[in-house]
């Protein structure tokens, strides 16, 4: 493995170079609720994970510590960031060269290298590195790629340090991200192919069974924590959501995240990501039909386990493991409109699905694959750029947006619109708050605005010159209209509907909107977005 170290800053080369111009980007929606709470709170706070609702430790003590140390600093997020995804890159290597050998497989050195490029450039990894709360992603890909490296390790060469090192690094990660619940279950699945893939007088079983029931009764030791410390078995969302169990409805979402892989799918048109996601793989006779498909093949290959050659093997490892890795975000939303919404949720699959892919290619002959995997990473490329592109985009709006942001002496201030989203990139994205623009300038600028402030509605941006014009219908009433098609409205991450407070009263009629005044205090301000600048509305007396 020494050898094979030179790859590390070659991919860190590629990652920094392709993710550049996100420098800055990413601080944003989820990451301003932390520093709320960091910039409250103290590094004891860690020990409690801040007050949050799940046992996130270890994931305080590296998000806490780089945020007290570079606070909102673009370049350092971006070089940590771009670093361990470029970890993530190599250590996928060194596990697709050790798997290699051990289960025969065969395939070139170029062709490994060339799966692991494939994991750095793709599109659907630019969420979890440009967004800065995705760290604990990145850090439970790093695990759970050291413990397929040092299992087998264990079960060889009997060496008791690599179990050790396995379990703390289990315990560590169980500390991170609710998806290292089914670690255990991928490990054991791993292990057990591995006693028929290769050389079959590879590994200790004792010793298999030895590492594999570390984990479980780590999970085990985990799950009874956060019953103490929580009042149930699962944080994050609850486990109420976790572990609700729906087996066809979890089945075509594991089949949607499959065909989103493989085809690009969330890349297509909208006409075709409805059709796909939203007719074909949501139909229940569909998706019992692969459900049922799904369960022979496994009892194929379990039937004849001992014959199947190694890269049969890994294609229906990597595939197993990629599935077992979506089970857990299996019972929760899917996303397919907008680009980027939920990729984090597939960052670990997504390693296992692409040794599934290297595996069947590795079996063509060398004109083949090296064709392919071009064709495959001039894709990739460009969907990655597109993807890129629009977190660059986004956050120049909205930086332009917080710093030209000049109301400070007014009491109130109405926000006619601003943006969620931009193409699905969260930008002043608000949960349960009246505005997500007072949010972003209080905790991302030397001035706070001490007044009151509402984003009245927020909406999905496609271009940067998007916005809104405004009509005054009324002595106190106005119709907001979008200048361009292919907005909608929202409020609260979710389709707008109508709501009142104390100041007014906020009706959508269809692709407009109309907002009646019940007061405007003294020292009012009625501003809107109009692409990258704010413009201010003056209510005359009608």
């Amino acid at each position: 493995m020494k050898s094979n170290w030179f790859l590390f800053p070659f991919f860190l080369l590629i990652t920094l170079i392709s993710f550049y111009p996100t420098i800055g980007a990413g601080l944003v929606f989820d990451f301003l609720g932390w520093q709320r709470v960091y910039d409250a709170g103290s590094f004891a706070d860690i020990f409690n994970s801040f007050g949050y609702k799940g046992n996130h430790q270890v994931l305080h003590f590296f998000f806490y510590t780089i945020y007290s140390i570079f606070h909102i600093k673009g370049l350092p997020w971006y070089i940590i960031f771009c670093t361990l995804h470029a970890l993530n890159g190599w250590l996928f290597y060194l596990w697709l060269v050790q798997i290699n050998a051990r289960w025969k497989v065969n395939a070139s050195g170029l062709l490994l290298t060339l799966a692991c490029i494939l994991f750095l450039l793709n599109p659907y990894n630019v969420e979890p590195v440009v967004w800065k709360v995705c760290i604990h992603y990145l850090l439970s890909l790093s695990a759970v790629l050291a413990l397929f490296i040092l299992a087998p390790r264990f079960t060889t060469e009997g060496d008791k340090k690599y179990l050790w090192i396995s379990l703390l690094i289990y315990g560590l990660s169980f500390l991170l991200l609710e998806l290292s619940y089914i670690t255990p279950l991928a490990i054991s699945v791993y292990l057990i192919i591995d006693r028929y893939a290769g050389d079959k007088t590879k590994g200790s079983l004792n010793r298999a069974l030895l590492i594999s029931g570390g984990l479980w009764g780590l999970l085990t030791a985990g799950l009874l924590l956060n019953r103490w410390t929580l009042g149930s078995w699962v944080g994050h969302y609850g486990a109420s959501t976790h572990l609700r169990l729906d087996v066809i409805g979890m089945m075509s979402n594991e089949v949607k995240y499959l065909v989103k892989h493989l085809f690009d799918a969330r890349y297509l048109s909208f006409k075709a990501q409805t059709l796909i996601f939203d007719q074909i793989l949501s139909n229940p006779e569909l998706i019992f039909f692969i459900l049922t498909l799904s369960i022979a093949v496994i009892l194929a290959y379990i039937i004849r386990i001992r014959k199947i050659p190694g890269y049969i093997h890994l294609a229906f490892c990597g595939l197993a493991i990629s599935m077992i890795y979506i089970l857990p975000v299996s019972n929760l939303f899917f996303y397919h409109i907008g680009i980027g919404t939920n990729d984090r949720f597939s960052y670990i699959a997504l390693v296992f699905f692409l040794t599934s892919l290297m595996a069947l290619l590795s079996r063509g002959p060398r004109w083949f694959w090296i064709t392919m995997m071009s064709i495959l990473l001039l894709i990739q490329v460009y969907l990655q750029e597109k993807t890129i592109t629009c977190w660059k985009e986004s956050n120049a709006v909205l930086q332009h947006l917080r710093d030209t942001f000049r109301w400070y002496d007014r009491s109130h201030v109405f926000i006619l619109n601003s943006p969620d989203n931009y193409n699905g990139i969260v930008m002043a994205s608000m949960r349960e708050i009246p505005s997500g623009i007072d949010e972003l300038i209080d905790f991302q600028t030397d001035k706070p605005y001490d007044g009151i402030m509402y984003d009245v509605f927020q909406y999905n941006m496609i271009t940067t010159n998007d916005g809104v014009t405004v009509e005054q219908t009324g002595p106190m009433q106005l119709k907001v209209t979008f200048k361009q098609w292919g907005n909608w409205w929202h409020r609260n991450g979710m389709g707008a509907s109508a709501y009142e407070n104390e100041y007014y009263k906020a009706e959508t009629l269809d692709y407009p909107y109309q907002i009646t005044f019940k007061q405007l205090p003294e020292g009012s301000v009625i501003i809107y977005q109009d692409g990258m600048e704010w413009k201010e509305f003056f209510l005359s007396e009608k």
